[in-house]
């Protein structure tokens, strides 16, 4: 069952460079952002993710937005 969460970040595949180190996904305490291969799009598990918004500011390109 999915858990629903209004405040759940999204990557914006258009502006994420799917960086080989991501800042965000570092920063993420609860390992919600997914990341398999270095040059895949990284995305946002959101049975694991709680809404903190951390991940929002460590994106250097700002490719991480909260979902209305």
């Amino acid at each position: 069952m999915m858990r629903t969460n209004y405040r759940t970040p999204a990557i914006d595949a258009e502006i994420c460079r799917t960086c080989k180190k991501c800042q965000a996904r570092k920063s993420c305490k609860l390992k919600a952002i997914v990341q398999f291969e270095s040059h895949e799009l990284p995305y946002i598990d959101r049975e694991l993710c709680r809404g903190c918004g951390f991940c929002l500011d460590e994106c250097p390109f700002k490719a991480i937005k909260i979902k209305q």
